[in-house]
């Protein structure tokens, strides 16, 4: 598809500036891109079945969109293509850096402190506050019969 230049550095420059890139699955070529204003969704699909074809972009559907994302030679490409240094990588590619958060309290030094939001176990654990009734110890025999199933043995 022939398509102006600019419309596809500014293709370009949004897949490698993001690193992904989404299209919607539309046959309507009046229909714009979201994110390129003045660029028709069907030349961005048409941009990127090209770059599909050899390798630099991979493709996943899913519903009634299609995702690219660019591969390693895609990024080499592309930063051939539209002159870029070396040190610029795509969003996609880049490392978050996080706050180094606190680590939270083990939950016994927190529940023998008092301050923490945990409560303190008993010593004795869930024994503490059954009782014990009289027959607990006993258990009662089961005695299976022939064809009927099981039941239990009258008490003597």
């Amino acid at each position: 598809m022939l398509m102006p230049l600019e419309r596809l550095r500014s293709i370009l420059e949004l897949l490698f500036r993001e690193g992904v890139l989404v299209g919607e699955r539309d046959g309507c070529p009046r229909r714009t891109h979201p994110q390129l204003p003045g660029v028709a969704n069907v030349e961005v699909r048409r941009a990127m079945a090209s770059l599909r074809s050899r390798g630099l972009v991979r493709q996943t559907a899913a519903w009634r969109h299609l995702y690219w994302y660019l591969t390693d030679a895609g990024v080499a490409h592309l930063r051939q293509y539209l002159r870029l240094p070396p040190d610029v990588v795509p969003r996609s590619l880049q490392r978050v850096p996080r706050p180094a958060a606190p680590r939270p309290e083990p939950r016994r030094a927190a529940a023998t402190a008092g301050t923490g939001t945990y409560r303190a176990r008993p010593a004795g654990g869930d024994r503490l506050y059954r009782r014990k009734d009289e027959g607990e110890g006993h258990v009662e025999p089961i005695a299976v019969t022939a064809g009927q199933g099981v039941s239990q043995v009258p008490p003597q």
